[in-house]
């Protein structure tokens, strides 16, 4: 049975990825191209976390492959604008507890709403048959997609 859950708690979330599984979870909103990526910059812009580079010059993929947001000073999520679709990264080491957990959450949301396109949260160079996590912007809920035991 799939758990449904519109705010998943740090506990349950870590415990999805289980202990081996890497700590850089890659996440990317599902079937975006390079042309969602105007909207999530503008939304990144907007949300007021900071970015480095600036997230004005982030669309220059050249120079600027990575672009970092700290939706919290302790977290770090990496979007790679270079990439074709929406993909960023997180590193699971930094979700200490429900309140870094719910910052990463409101990033994957973000992403969501401006590119109207589901996210999903996936092991580490896993492939979407791994994803552990998925936002649904059309119902704005984030669900855990683990079985339950």
């Amino acid at each position: 049975m799939l758990q449904r859950v519109s705010t998943p708690s740090h506990a349950d979330l870590v415990e999805a990825f289980g202990p081996d599984t890497g700590h850089l979870p890659d996440a990317e909103a599902v079937g975006s191209t390079a042309d969602d990526w105007p909207a999530v910059l503008d939304a990144l812009g907007r949300s007021g976390w900071p970015t480095s580079p600036d997230v004005a010059a982030a669309p220059d993929t050249d120079e600027n492959p990575t672009l970092a947001v700290h939706p919290l000073p302790t977290v770090q999520v990496n979007f790679f604008p270079s990439w074709g679709y929406v993909a960023f990264d997180i590193d699971l080491r930094e979700l200490v507890d429900q309140h870094s957990t719910d910052a990463v959450l409101a990033v994957i949301a973000l992403v969501g709403r401006s590119t109207g396109k589901p996210v999903v949260l996936m092991h580490e160079g896993g492939g979407s048959e791994s994803a552990v996590l998925a936002y649904d912007p059309s119902t704005d809920e984030h669900r855990l997609l683990r079985e339950r035991p």
